[in-house]
């Protein structure tokens, strides 16, 4: 059995400094690409999934057929906010790894893209661009593509499982979603 002898223990905190570092940026990225995939999945599926609905008219005659295009929506509506529940916590769980490679990044000495994602985040405090431009990122559009998809399927929801008139559900639904 052979034992390792460390001959410079500053070389040793480095070598496991890049290893923490590198497992955490593959945790953040398997995270980052789960989410944008489920962002780009989940309009396409509920578009296929209200084109579906409609195929056999059962989205516009008030039927028993009706009843059930209503509790597909009103399941699907469910869904899409349990997958929002899911969201906030793939953002929590970002933030943290982000946290935790920006330190060990401040430890190499390196800005990577951890130091990156930080100076995005502090940018927003001088000057309109900076805070428009803040606006603009991961959180703000994945939290407006659930609201949209919700407040779609709360429409067909209100629509065709309560029978709701039009205009009473497009207000409804906007409201709710907000």
């Amino acid at each position: 059995m052979s034992t390792a002898v460390v001959q410079n223990p500053a070389s040793a905190s480095t070598e496991s400094l890049l290893t923490t570092y590198s497992e955490i940026c593959r945790s953040y990225h398997a995270i980052d690409d789960f989410r944008m995939k489920l962002l780009g999945l989940l309009p396409l599926a509920s578009l296929a999934g209200i084109v579906l609905l409609d195929k056999n008219g059962a989205l516009s005659q008030l039927t028993a057929r009706s009843e059930l295009a209503g509790f597909a929506c009103l399941f699907a509506s469910a869904f899409t906010l349990t997958l929002f529940v899911y969201e906030i916590r793939g953002i929590l769980r970002s933030d943290g790894l982000i946290e935790r490679g920006k330190k060990i990044e401040d430890l190499l000495n390196v800005q990577g893209q951890f130091w990156q994602c930080d100076e995005d985040a502090r940018r927003g405090s001088v000057g309109l661009p900076n805070r428009i431009g803040r606006l603009f990122n991961t959180t703000v559009a994945s939290c407006m593509v659930y609201c949209l998809v919700f407040a779609a399927w709360l429409f067909l929801t209100l629509r065709y499982a309560y029978g709701l008139k039009l205009f009473g559900c497009a207000i409804s639904a906007v409201v709710e979603s907000l």
